[in-house]
Order: structure tokens, then C-alpha cells, then sequence
């Protein structure tokens, strides 16, 4: 579950609540159609919203990490031992532990934090804010920007010296001019 989180952003309930019919490793796809419902026994809901069930492209890589899974025999991706679905608080005491293995000490990350991780990895690899949007099921971009303002200020910033590096590679096309200062010496 995790590795699905970081490399798609999808929330927490909507992983829960994959099926395989949900994926397809023909079109590395995953349908994001419905979200878990833990508040009435386990059953599937719908997502957030409307725009929160889309269609998202994920590599090979994680396409043969979730094939690994399909021998559990349930029509559901994630399962635990006891043959249900991984709780928000396994999942997340899971990922306290593995960060804990890891040596890291990161107060008040959770599984939600992944989702953040994931726009973060997709801003600094040039991803437009629009497509990142909609591989995050938000309604209108404006969501996205207001969530994520404190990565895009990160961004802006790295962007600001990419445009300064490549204004100071324009060379003036034109003839030399000499400016008021030079002309002077010159006489």
C-alpha cells in the first residue's frame, strides 16, 4: 500500500478499496472508481467527489509489485493476514515502523504525508500543476495550488534561477553598440 501511495498519490481509502478489476497491466492503468469504508463494517463508498475517480498511468515497476500480490486469492489488492483490509491505523504503524528501520525520525508523517511526497517528486521533475491535478482527482486546480502552495513557492524558486541560467545564455544578435560612456572615451 505504501508503495502504490508514493508512486501514484492516491489517497489512503482509495487504495483500500482496489480491486483487480481496477487494474490493468495491459495499459499500466488504475482505475480509481470507488473508495473503503471503514465506518460502516468495511464496504466499498464512493470517492471524495466526482473528479476523484479517474484513470492514472503507472509504470512497470509498480504494475509487477501488485502482480507479486495476486496470489492472495481475494478479489481485493490488499489484504491483510487476517484476510480483511489493512486499517488506516495498521497502515500507518506499518509506515512508523519502516521509517523507524530506516533510521528516520519524521514527526507527524502518515500516509497522507505520501501524497504529498508524490507532488512534491512530480514538481521537481517538471510536471505541469494541471496534470498533477488530475492524477490527484481534485475537482479544479485551485485545490491543488491552495494544498500544495508551500511546494510551489519551493518550485517558483528553482524555476526563477532555471529562467536567470537561461536569459544569461541570450546573446544580442545585433551589432555591437557602443553605450554614452564608451562613445566618450572613444572621442
Amino acid at each position: 500500500m505504501i508503495l502504490t501511495a508514493i508512486y501514484t498519490g492516491m489517497r489512503l481509502d482509495e487504495i483500500q478499496a482496489l480491486t483487480w478489476k481496477d487494474i490493468n497491466p495491459i495499459w499500466k492503468t488504475i482505475s480509481i472508481n470507488k473508495a473503503w469504508d471503514y465506518t460502516r463494517g468495511g464496504d466499498f463508498k464512493n470517492t471524495k467527489n466526482e473528479s476523484s475517480k479517474r484513470i492514472i498511468r503507472i509504470n512497470q515497476q509498480l504494475i509487477d509489485w501488485l502482480m507479486e500480490l495476486k496470489s492472495n486469492g481475494s478479489e481485493m489488492v490488499f489484504m491483510s493476514q487476517f484476510k480483511t483490509v489493512p486499517t488506516s491505523n495498521s497502515v500507518n504503524q506499518m509506515l512508523k515502523e519502516l521509517l523507524n528501520e530506516l533510521g528516520l525520525q519524521k514527526k507527524n508523517f502518515h500516509f497522507h504525508s505520501l501524497r504529498h511526497s508524490h507532488v512534491a517528486y512530480l514538481l521537481s521533475q517538471g510536471i505541469s500543476i494541471y496534470a498533477i491535478s488530475k492524477r490527484l482527482g481534485h475537482s479544479n486546480i485551485s485545490t491543488t495550488i491552495n494544498t500544495y502552495a508551500y511546494l510551489l513557492d519551493e518550485f517558483k524558486a528553482r524555476q526563477d534561477d532555471l529562467f536567470e541560467k537561461n536569459l544569461n545564455k541570450l546573446q544580442h544578435p545585433g551589432p555591437k553598440i557602443a553605450t554614452p560612456l564608451q562613445q566618450n572615451n572613444l572621442n
